[in-house]
């Protein structure tokens, strides 16, 4: 019982993020272009190493789906479940998606790395989490691919108003977006579901190392 009960109390913030995960997501036109018009100053900006300041950045979120089984349907969820609730329930089973596949979201949401390396080599950035997986991901807006557990992960990198994106998308699940913003020796990371109009984004602070 305890386990559904934080189940529904994350459901009531995520899924309305992960039901619309299937909608465009706007990030812009590729990098490689944009970079090309830019002289190739625009990426430059972001080439380096970086460490996380943990005082300047949102605390990390729980994941009370961790320990869920993954066989847990949607239609349990009711205890305590209003109007907004319910019908976000049902988008979600309408989308088929598993207590799995929203866990897994979740998880590519709270990536938070100690340090962060990018390097552009010719057409490619390579993003460099630690602790996690170097990503090689082409800069004309095709993905590349990764695991997050036993899920795979697309990730694709754009460019939206002047600032880096990357998304990574969960196969059957949601789609987490990162905006990168650099300001003089300082990296701004902000992470959310995509389409998630209502939902407070997560900002994790990098200086230049």
């Amino acid at each position: 019982m305890r386990a559904r009960s934080c189940l529904a109390c994350l459901l009531a913030v995520v899924l309305p993020a992960l039901v619309q995960a299937g909608c465009a997501t706007g990030s812009g036109g590729p990098v490689d272009s944009a970079n090309a018009a830019g002289g190739g100053a625009l990426l430059d900006a972001y080439a380096g190493r970086w460490t996380l300041d943990e005082a300047s950045s949102t605390p990390q979120i729980p994941n009370h789906l961790e320990g869920v089984p993954d066989e847990t349907p949607f239609e349990d969820i009711t205890r305590n479940e209003s109007r907004q609730m319910r019908r976000y329930r049902r988008l979600a089973q309408s989308r088929r998606m598993s207590v799995k596949d929203a866990r897994a979201t979740v998880e590519v949401l709270r990536r938070r790395p100690s340090t962060l390396v990018i390097r552009v080599e010719g057409d490619t950035l390579t993003y460099v989490p630690v602790p996690g997986t170097s990503l090689r991901v082409p800069l004309d807006g095709s993905e590349a691919e990764s695991r997050e557990g036993e899920s795979r992960v697309r990730t694709k990198v754009g460019w939206n108003d002047g600032l880096l994106t990357l998304e990574h998308q969960v196969a059957g699940g949601g789609t987490v977006r990162e905006v990168l913003e650099v300001v003089g020796d300082r990296l701004i990371m902000t992470r959310n579901v995509a389409a998630a109009a209502n939902e407070q984004a997560l900002t994790l602070a990098y200086d230049r190392s």
